[in-house]
């Protein structure tokens, strides 16, 4: 994703990215701050629509605003609950899979919202088998709710015209044992700091090379550095 740029996806998606946040919360259970990033985009029926990713999962969800029945409040929940839901009339019985207090690391772009660097944001996932609502509460007099779509490669493409999550390289494991055979043991400590970096690595092209008989033999990949996030590597926009 691009701020600014226009995703063309089937008919009628149509979206702009203009914004995107970037937010991180510490698991006290191993001390690792794991993060994810919002992009707000402008798109179909003049909605406000996000799309996360999640740097360790690697899940990209589409959410579009709801109005629930219930008054919801994030601070207010634990892992576990259920929670009724009502939405257009239809009650959900949901569960809480997930609360916290995420804090925002950076921002780029432009946003509806009143968002700073170091504000804090409270929320809760609440899933049914089916379904995902994200409810989030930036200060005492906005609490967001958000009906989510988790997006598989074709439904990335179908939404914005393109993969926009950042692509998962594979070896191929007779390749790499030619190339350990014919460098030798050396190559260990170069591997070794090339893992070190690996994670903050976003691949843009990748080159398969063949052989007479039409056999893959190397693949040469250009990449974008960026920071390493605690939760895993390179984002939407990266």
């Amino acid at each position: 994703m691009t701020l600014g740029k226009h995703l063309i996806g089937a008919p009628p998606w149509r979206s702009l990215p203009q914004g995107v946040v970037v937010y991180g919360e510490k698991d006290p259970s191993d001390g690792v701050t794991y993060y994810w990033e919002e992009w707000e985009v402008l798109g179909y029926e003049n909605l406000d629509f996000w799309v996360e990713y999640d740097h360790y999962t690697k899940a990209v969800t589409l959410y579009r605003p709801a109005e629930s029945e219930e008054t919801l409040d994030p601070t207010r929940m634990r892992k576990g609950q259920v929670v009724t839901v009502t939405l257009s009339g239809k009650k959900y019985r949901t569960t809480v899979a997930e609360v916290g207090v995420g804090t925002i690391a950076s921002l780029d772009g432009s946003f509806t919202y009143d968002l700073s660097i170091g504000q804090r944001v409270a929320y809760a996932e609440l899933r049914t088998k089916d379904m995902v609502l994200s409810l989030e509460k930036f200060d005492d007099r906005i609490i967001d709710l958000y009906h989510g779509t988790v997006l598989d490669t074709a439904g990335q493409k179908a939404h914005f015209g393109k993969r926009v999550a950042p692509l998962q390289t594979r070896v191929n494991p007779l390749v790499a044992v030619v190339v350990l055979v014919a460098m030798g043991i050396g190559l260990f400590s170069a591997c070794g700091d090339r893992d070190r970096n690996r994670d903050d690595c976003t691949p843009r092209t990748v080159e398969q090379q063949y052989d007479a008989s039409g056999d893959p033999v190397t693949t040469d990949q250009t990449c974008s550095r960026r920071s390493v996030y605690g939760g895993g590597g390179g984002g939407l926009g990266k």
